[in-house]
């Protein structure tokens, strides 16, 4: 039953969102929607809006662009750590208002062919309020009570991705950035980390048809890394890879295995996909997509936890998934799979593994 709703909850955020997939443009400004804030993977809470501004020119090569962004919502958290801050399949699950927002500043060093920033400069101010309503919070992090932080992050993007009108995407996108979160304004927000990511999409098979796509596939890799310290991490940045966006943890980034587990400080994954996208199912604009994938990952040392500073371990797992594109925004589906190699950290001994998404891994 918690997955039919979840289900109808999901098709109601993909389609609310499909409204409001074409930012609306006014001159130089440009309002966007960036997504739906969920509580217990269910219930619309909230949602995150975006608004831009490219009328600069600092004559460097590309296009300077103010970037702005805002939203907030209720929401479930996890820990997946005992009493003492080991790591634990006893999860300490609460709720969490969330908000958060942002101002940057992108600056394109050179053009693709079709007018968009291919190499970029990007600097951000960041800042989040959490409030961690849990009845038994671990008091060996230090935001476990709530949190008010500003972090600042600087780095370098190469995209040269496309999607061709039959959703084949092609191309190449990676970045690497720094973050800092500065203990003097926030005690309980004092990290540093280093990220980086690429993704590459190759085109293998097209077969054009004259109504639009027959069939088409191609191949599609990501691989990531996150490195974090600092006298007070906060939960949020051990539970992510870091950048210009926010990843999923290690566990929900390497399918199959708990969200938000594995929350490091250094941590690498490394996803392969092979796509097949179908013809129009009536509207152009919807699209079957089916998917193989294969996903692996590294984790080591595990903040505030004694005996687990220096942990190593693998992750692997492999399935496959059908989801159906729809107007190039949102990918509503299923997947499922087993997981390669055992889930011993967390005691897991479940092997095989499903679930419902929104949008694709990558």
């Amino acid at each position: 039953m918690r997955r039919t709703i979840r289900v109808f909850a999901l098709a109601f955020c993909a389609f609310t969102a499909l409204g409001a997939q074409e930012a609306e443009r006014e001159g130089d400004w440009r309002l966007g929607f960036a997504g739906v804030r969920m509580l217990n993977g269910m219930i619309p809470t909230g949602a995150d809006f975006t608004l831009s501004y490219d009328g600069l020119d600092f004559g460097l090569g590309g296009d300077s662009v103010l970037f702005f962004k805002a939203g907030g919502g209720y929401q479930d958290k996890v820990i997946m750590r005992d009493a003492l801050g080991q790591p634990s399949y006893n999860e300490d699950k609460y709720n969490s208002p969330n908000f958060q927002w942002e101002a940057a500043l992108f600056q394109g060093l050179s053009l693709r062919e079709d007018g968009k920033n291919l190499v970029e400069l990007f600097g951000y101010y960041r800042g989040r309020y959490d409030l961690y309503q849990n009845e038994d919070p671990i008091a060996l992090f230090e935001d476990a009570e709530g949190l008010f932080g500003t972090s600042f992050m600087a780095g370098l993007s190469y995209n040269s991705v496309v999607t061709n009108r039959h959703r084949a995407k092609s191309g190449v996108y990676a970045e690497f950035a720094g973050e800092w979160g500065p203990g003097f304004l926030n005690a309980k927000s004092d990290f540093w980390r280093l990220s980086a990511q690429a993704r590459s999409f190759l085109p293998l098979v097209d077969i054009p048809h004259e109504g639009g796509n027959l069939f088409n596939m191609y191949g599609a890799l990501f691989g990531g890394l996150d490195y974090a310290g600092g006298s007070s991490v906060p939960i949020y940045v051990n539970q992510s890879f870091g950048g210009r966006d926010l990843r999923d943890s290690l566990g929900e980034s390497v399918r199959g295995y708990e969200r938000n587990s594995y929350d490091s400080s250094f941590k690498a994954v490394a996803n392969a996909e092979l796509r097949l996208v179908g013809p129009a199912l009536g509207l152009e604009a919807i699209v079957p997509l089916l998917y193989a994938f294969a996903d692996g990952g590294y984790y080591r040392g595990f903040t505030e936890a004694a005996g687990y500073a220096d942990e190593e371990g693998f992750l692997a797992s492999a399935g496959g998934g059908l989801a159906f594109d729809l107007f190039g925004f949102a990918q509503l589906g299923a997947y499922a799979g087993v997981k390669l190699i055992e889930d011993a950290l967390y005691a897991r001994p479940d092997a095989f593994f499903w679930s419902i998404s929104i949008f694709l891994h990558f």
